[in-house]
């Protein structure tokens, strides 16, 4: 014992044995609280979707604002997804980690006091710009605070904290909308918010060193700046193979987060005529499609033995789905069928996340900079089919109201899965001219 507590053990120091178990004990503490931030964050993305129909009876919000205000978050997450990551290492995630959930928390109070456009805008447009951050950051801090061999599997981990923010933002929010308003679950949201943001200053630190800890892994940390970005930037975007990547993405994964994120709820209550409560719950099919396309990624990835055919795959699959939908049935399949379809677009939607694994190949000297890129395209893509599919709501619309919002018609709706599916087939050309990445 006095070996033990007398300075060393078996060659090893006491502070070194101390220090070890403390950087292992602090390390959970950050992730943690980053993760379930990044859950939050997670949330507000496909929250809008449930809330809806009661945004639209009491701000009389017609289908092409409530599709700009589903897509100002992603005007907000995509564009900043650059800038952020400069921001990490020029500022250090505890800053920008503290003042994102500032801002989520900001944006959930002017939700709360909305009573126009204007005010609801603003605060969906801060909660998108708090958001912002916590991927990012997230992974910064995994790759500082834990060694190398444990970021695949906390990646993982991290994706799937962020998806129960998806499960989160359906039945439970719906049920949640049953015991409060939706105006007193933003305020509450909004008080969440603030004490994140408490915990996230008293506990997050950049890197071990602040707190005198010396992690035995070499931490690989980068210093970029705005010219570097800027050159990187022009490599990339003179590559094609880069742009057919990214359309494909865009497609895939937009069209997926805007039907679980805005549309599919307003399409099951209005052509089903399901209750919220109900429709909300079905929007957990296509996420738990998505959770299982994610635990077997790599099952799949290694029987295909190529991410390019996975890719053409998840295209075909997406259009064979959606030719069935809206040219043989309609827009108007049964239930069970829908509810089939749905788990397998969720399923296959994933395998597009394949893409930055070959960009990190097809720019191994541009650190990061084209993985930035890439992943404006999810939220470009969000935005386009929200935007687009509430124009061909709102232009197809017949005056009917139900419980104060607009009642929208099979025609329009099988209008706008019809412009998901014209996409599909550029995305299918496009696939068809990516190269093999060894």
């Amino acid at each position: 014992m006095q070996k033990i507590f007398g300075g060393k053990f078996n060659g090893i120091r006491e502070d070194d044995i101390i220090s070890e178990v403390k950087l292992k004990k602090y390390r959970w503490i950050i992730y943690l609280l980053l993760s379930f931030s990044f859950l939050i964050a997670f949330f507000h993305r496909y929250a809008i979707g449930v809330v809806s129909n009661l945004l639209a009876g009491d701000l009389n919000l017609t289908a092409t604002q409530l599709g700009m205000l589903s897509s100002l978050y992603f005007y907000a997450y995509g564009i900043l997804q650059v800038p952020v990551g400069i921001g990490t290492d020029k500022f250090g995630v505890r800053k920008l980690t503290t003042g994102g959930m500032i801002s989520i928390g900001l944006g959930s109070l002017l939700f709360a006091l909305a009573r126009g456009a204007l005010t609801i805008y603003a605060g969906r447009l801060l909660i998108g710009i708090g958001s912002a951050v916590f991927f990012i950051s997230t992974i910064k801090t995994i790759s500082v605070w834990f060694p190398p061999e444990e970021y695949t599997k906390l990646l993982g981990w991290t994706s799937l904290i962020g998806n129960l923010g998806a499960l989160l933002a359906a039945a439970p929010f719906s049920l949640l909308l049953s015991l409060l308003d939706w105006r007193s679950s933003y305020f509450l949201f909004a008080g969440i918010s603030a004490l994140m943001a408490f915990f996230i200053w008293y506990y997050v630190r950049d890197n071990p060193r602040q707190l005198g800890l010396e992690p035995e892994y070499a931490v690989e940390e980068e210093e970029r700046n705005l010219k570097r970005i800027i050159i990187d930037m022009k490599k990339i975007i003179r590559s094609s193979q880069f742009w057919q990547y990214f359309f494909i993405a865009m497609v895939i994964l937009g069209s997926f987060m805007s039907l679980s994120g805005m549309w599919l709820v307003p399409y099951l209550t209005h052509i089903y005529e399901f209750s919220r409560n109900f429709a909300a719950a079905l929007v957990m099919v296509i996420t738990g499609g998505m959770l299982i396309g994610s635990a077997f990624l790599g099952r799949v990835e290694d029987r295909m033995e190529s991410r390019v055919r996975m890719i053409r795959t998840a295209v075909i699959i997406n259009i064979l789905a959606w030719i069935y939908i809206v040219i043989i049935e309609q827009g108007n399949p049964s239930f069970l069928i829908l509810m089939i379809i749905l788990f397998i677009l969720g399923g296959v939607g994933v395998f597009p996340m394949t893409s930055f694994a070959n960009i990190k190949k097809m720019f191994p000297r541009l650190k990061g900079s084209a993985t930035g890129l890439m992943n404006i395209s999810p939220f470009l893509g969000t935005i386009i089919f929200n935007t687009l599919i509430g124009w061909r709501l709102d232009t197809t619309w017949q005056g009917e109201f139900i419980e104060d919002s607009r009642l929208y018609t099979l025609q329009g709706y099988q209008q706008g899965f019809i412009i998901i599916l014209m996409f599909l087939i550029l995305a299918l050309a496009a696939s068809l001219r990516l190269k093999k990445i060894k």
